[in-house]
């Protein structure tokens, strides 16, 4: 059997596989009927598999997983920066995070990505752990749906390694209130953000991956 047809089987009953079986799904699926064939049958199902060729159609794949094409900063990185950081801020602002509006005013401030590593590895930039937390929060949607979804999971982080790629891609399909694609065509451009515990949001230049 292929592994297309593991996973149509796996879709009817989750018991046959382990979720990590799905890691190279995504290398089978190379086409956007491919991808509709595998995933149609999903509530959010056929949302989902567009999105997946939409970001293929943008990034580079090197056979294994997805990789931004990096771009000179510019105007809309800071634009797409600024969407995010707001829409983190509604979402903790929704959970009743009291730091959620200091959040929302916090400046964007550009930051290369050797730099960045390097103060993060000497923990100066005083981050926050929103992101964290972000993901973490991922987790009780995911798990409320049927166990088919943890395959889907592995699959889907497997092709995109980032996070926020990855809840962006799996949205249709996850029931999650925070609006990720700002972040995900931050991505795209070769650049990602973080947020600090001063509330700045920096804008990593480079670090797309």
């Amino acid at each position: 059997m292929t592994l297309l047809e593991d996973w149509i089987a796996y879709v009817e009953d989750p018991t046959l596989f382990d979720k990590f079986h799905f890691e190279g799904l995504m290398l089978e699926l190379e086409t956007p009927d491919a991808l509709h064939n595998a995933f149609d049958r999903l509530p959010g199902g056929p949302r989902f598999a567009d999105r997946v060729a939409e970001l293929r159609a943008s990034a580079d794949f090197n056979g294994t997983y997805l990789l931004p094409q990096t771009k000179e900063i510019a105007d809309e990185d800071y634009r797409l920066a600024r969407a995010y950081r707001d829409h983190v801020a509604d979402y903790l602002r929704g959970k009743g995070d009291p730091e959620a509006a200091a959040n929302g005013r916090g400046e964007v401030k550009e930051i290369a990505h050797d730099e960045y590593r390097r103060r993060r590895k000497q923990k100066e930039l005083g981050l926050s752990n929103v992101t964290w937390d972000i993901d973490g929060d991922f987790v009780a949607p995911l798990l409320a749906l049927p166990r088919w979804s943890r395959g889907l999971y592995e699959a889907t982080l497997a092709m995109t390694t980032i996070p926020e790629v990855t809840r962006f891609l799996l949205a249709p399909i996850v029931p999650y209130e925070l609006d990720d694609r700002p972040a995900a065509e931050l991505w795209l451009r070769g650049h990602r953000i973080d947020f600090t515990k001063d509330h700045d949001i920096l804008l990593i230049v480079g670090g797309g991956g």
